[in-house]
Parts: structure tokens; C-alpha cells; sequence
């Protein structure tokens, strides 16, 4: 996870923010998200935890 460390000011922006803003999972998974930056990976973590992601296969069960 070398590329977390180049791209924490990303990420901890989009977290700040949505703590300050009281948004929930659905609030940032409806969030346009800039590729290939950690704050799309963190709202693709979102749509995913609230089951809107298109990008990730259903899970077998």
C-alpha cells in the first residue's frame, strides 16, 4: 500500500469533509468521485457498504 501514503491528503480531505458536513455512507456514495484518486476508492467503499456499487460483481453466497 505504498501509493496510500502519496495520496493521504486526498483521502483525509474527503474524510474531513464528510465528517464536517455529517454525511453518512449514502450521502458520500451519491458524491462524484475524481478517478484514480483514494477519494474514489473511499466512495466506491461507500456505494458498496450500501449496496449501489456497479462496479463490483455480486457476491456468491
Amino acid at each position: 500500500m505504498a501509493w496510500l501514503g502519496t495520496q493521504a491528503g486526498d483521502m483525509i480531505g474527503k474524510i474531513a469533509l464528510s465528517i464536517e458536513r455529517g454525511a453518512d455512507v449514502v450521502d458520500n456514495g451519491k458524491t462524484i468521485h475524481l478517478l484514480p484518486k483514494v477519494g474514489e476508492r473511499i466512495g466506491m467503499a461507500e456505494e458498496v457498504a450500501q449496496g449501489s456499487c456497479t462496479d463490483v460483481p455480486p457476491s456468491k453466497r
